[in-house]
């Protein structure tokens, strides 16, 4: 019977110079991954186009001003996938090590930006439903404008270490991390800690007290009066908050996690070669699912928000026939002169 260290032998690879553990491809992954993240760059790249030209044209709604650069995060981010593209389908990173930094830069930068954008979104959603007029004078377009442009200047500053820590590594020719220091390790830690856990902790905090909140609301209406008009869109607004919350959670948490553990052992743990390279899989795989959510937030509004759609429709004429042909969604109509612009939006509405 064979021993472990024979049976390790046969499934991982060891650099035999320096006994390193190398890492090994997932099965099909230079045909999956290649076209998810083809998928991804579609429906991202087109949708996001939509959301910043269709929001961009009442920007000064205080709302929109955190959904267009929350568009124009995810729209950059996805500006990256075509490098990534190329070299999961070809096994090795065909670039400079130029491109490699700077699109390894563009990551962790919309990745902050993204998060922080939901959490302020967050907060914003919180104090117009649970505390109302009270927090007016915090809720201005120009608040909002100062919020958003704090948010970016931290992002920018959070993603720098990235440009130092990526490399394209000259054994496997992959554009990967260093984790030889502990200043990148912690780093990592850091950026997880910011770019995860504080929006992810503040998120749930907002939308379950929310949730509470309109739920007891509502459903005293119902109970009040005979029209169910007003507890409808209660109950849709709160539909459209489960899914954006339901999408940044799932895309994101299970990476973190995974994330997290990879960290964790970088730090304190001396891990076997399988364990390693179960991590990086898993990783790998995981990212996939993480670099959905910059295509989900468009189809989410589209899909659920009628005033979106109504704004859609009335500054992009053609869009509705294509999705009414390709997907028919209820209350998706060609648009007449006489529909307004100013129509209710449930998510993307003041």
């Amino acid at each position: 019977m064979a021993n472990e260290s024979e049976v390790y032998d046969e499934f991982y690879d060891y650099d035999n110079d320096t006994n390193e553990c190398l890492y090994q491809e997932l099965p099909h992954a230079r045909w999956i991954l290649p076209t998810l993240y083809s998928i991804f760059f579609l429906v991202g790249f087109l949708g996001n186009v939509v959301v910043i030209m269709v929001v961009s044209k009442r920007s000064s709604r205080r709302a929109d001003t955190f959904i267009l650069n929350l568009a124009v995060s995810d729209f950059l981010f996805v500006l990256t996938l075509p490098l990534w593209v190329s070299s999961l389908a070809q096994g090795y990173w065909p670039f400079s090590t130029f491109l490699c930094k700077a699109s390894g830069y563009v990551i962790a930068v919309t990745r902050c930006a993204s998060a922080l954008l939901m959490a302020v979104m967050s907060v914003d959603r919180y104090m117009a439903v649970i505390k109302g007029k009270k927090m007016h004078p915090l809720r201005t377009r120009s608040c909002s404008l100062g919020a958003c442009v704090f948010i970016w200047a931290m992002s920018v500053l959070v993603g720098c270490p990235s440009v130092v820590s990526r490399y394209v590594d000259s054994k496997n020719s992959f554009c990967t991390e260093s984790y030889n220091s502990s200043f990148f390790v912690e780093y990592k830690m850091a950026v997880m800690v910011i770019t995860f856990l504080l929006p992810f902790a503040v998120v749930l905090f907002c939308y379950c007290r929310m949730a509470k909140y309109l739920w007891n609301y509502f459903g005293r209406q119902v109970k009040a009066t005979t029209s169910i008009g007003k507890p409808r869109r209660g109950h849709r607004w709160l539909r459209i908050v489960s899914c954006v919350v339901g999408a940044f959670c799932l895309s994101w948490l299970p990476y973190n996690t995974v994330n997290t553990v990879r960290v964790i052992t970088q730090l304190w743990m001396n891990t076997s070669c399988p364990t390693t390279v179960a991590i990086h899989q898993a990783l790998t795989a995981l990212a996939a699912l993480a670099f959905a959510n910059s295509c989900s937030n468009p189809l989410i509004y589209a899909l659920l928000d009628a005033g979106f759609r109504r704004r859609a429709q009335l500054f992009l004429p053609g869009l509705s026939l294509t999705f009414r042909s390709l997907l028919p969604i209820p209350g998706w109509s060609v648009p007449t002169t006489s529909m307004s612009i100013d129509s209710t939006s449930t998510y993307t509405g003041n």
